[in-house]
């Protein structure tokens, strides 16, 4: 047994090597999101070029550089996270991505700024007062109702349109996988690095077809702390044409979280003009797309494959005995 388990994980990393290998001769753009995916169906999907970017309608955009979001007073107990830890994970994601350093010199023109704390554990958009609309980062321990692969979910709510956006939800799947820290601090999944892709959806990024951008859709497993590496060019390219640098912002202070219990009952569906899109992320290899690291990755795939062949010729051997 314990052969068979060794060898599936072997199994495993070979096919991540072999995923790598064939990502690796192309490096892939950014996508911007567009208002088309607002609502988008599949039996009615929107027109895509050949980076799989979204060619059709507006890039979505908040009505203001000035953002404000919430966070769901429970946390995570099942990750012994508090409230108050997670929204300092939060501000050091929306901070990392407002500090990056633009190739032509500035940083993204945005602010994000803290409105408090929420009771409503789960998405909801008042369409028919936008304004009282929050922008909740929320966990599930409890209940994940989008495939368990993923770690997070983003959902942006908007003018097809225009691409304004109204509303812009974060939830992270903490029934399925945990974000605990060691004794250490360190996570197996990192929720940093998590929460800044899911906040980079939030900002109005697209996924990248670029594997070594964090705007790729799937995460390496092992924790990482937020840094100016956490960015690849790709990423840095995209939060920077889409909050081109400017002059300095001077942001009010929040009111104060719009409402702090659910406005609408669970179940009730209410009619809307408005449309939503649901950026998720689940798990998997992280696969690069540098063409210098081919060599190594070869080198690599072949000391898995010969490693598996002498496993199962022994286990073989010792079979016929």
């Amino acid at each position: 047994m314990k052969l068979r388990t060794r060898g599936a994980k072997l199994g495993v990393a070979a096919l991540c090597v072999i995923s790598t290998l064939a990502w690796s001769t192309s490096a892939f753009g950014y996508c911007l999101a567009m208002s088309c995916e607002l609502g988008e169906k599949s039996t009615n999907p929107c027109p895509r070029d050949e980076n799989r970017c979204v060619t059709q309608g507006e890039p979505v955009h908040w009505g203001s550089p000035c953002l404000t979001y919430t966070v769901q007073v429970d946390g995570s107990p099942k990750s012994k996270l508090d409230a108050d830890q997670v929204q300092s994970y939060v501000a050091q994601a929306f901070n990392a991505w407002k500090n990056v350093h633009c190739p032509g010199g500035g940083s993204p023109r945005f602010d994000a700024q803290f409105a408090g704390y929420v009771s409503c554990d789960r998405h909801e958009v008042l369409c028919e007062s936008a304004a009282r609309n929050d922008n909740v980062i929320m966990f599930h321990d409890q209940v994940w109702v989008t495939p368990d692969s993923q770690y997070g979910v983003t959902t942006r709510t908007g003018s097809k349109a225009s691409g304004l956006i109204v509303d812009a939800d974060i939830e992270i799947n903490s029934k399925d996988w945990s974000f605990k820290s060691d004794p250490n601090g360190m996570m197996s999944i990192s929720l940093p690095v998590v929460l800044t892709h899911e906040v980079g959806h939030f900002l109005g990024l697209a996924h990248s077809l670029s594997g070594d951008a964090l705007m790729f859709a799937t995460y390496s497993f092992q924790s990482a702390p937020l840094t100016h590496n956490l960015f690849s060019p790709d990423d840095v390219a995209a939060i920077c044409a889409a909050y081109p640098p400017g002059p300095k912002l001077s942001c009010a202070a929040p009111n104060g979280a719009a409402y702090d219990k659910c406005q609408i009952p669970l179940g009730e569906d209410r009619p809307c003009v408005l449309q939503s899109s649901t950026e998720s992320a689940g798990c998997s290899c992280h696969l690069v797309s540098s063409p210098t690291r081919s060599w190594p990755v070869i080198a690599a795939l072949g000391a898995l494959l010969t490693t598996l062949h002498t496993r199962r010729s022994r286990k073989q051997r010792r079979d016929q005995r």
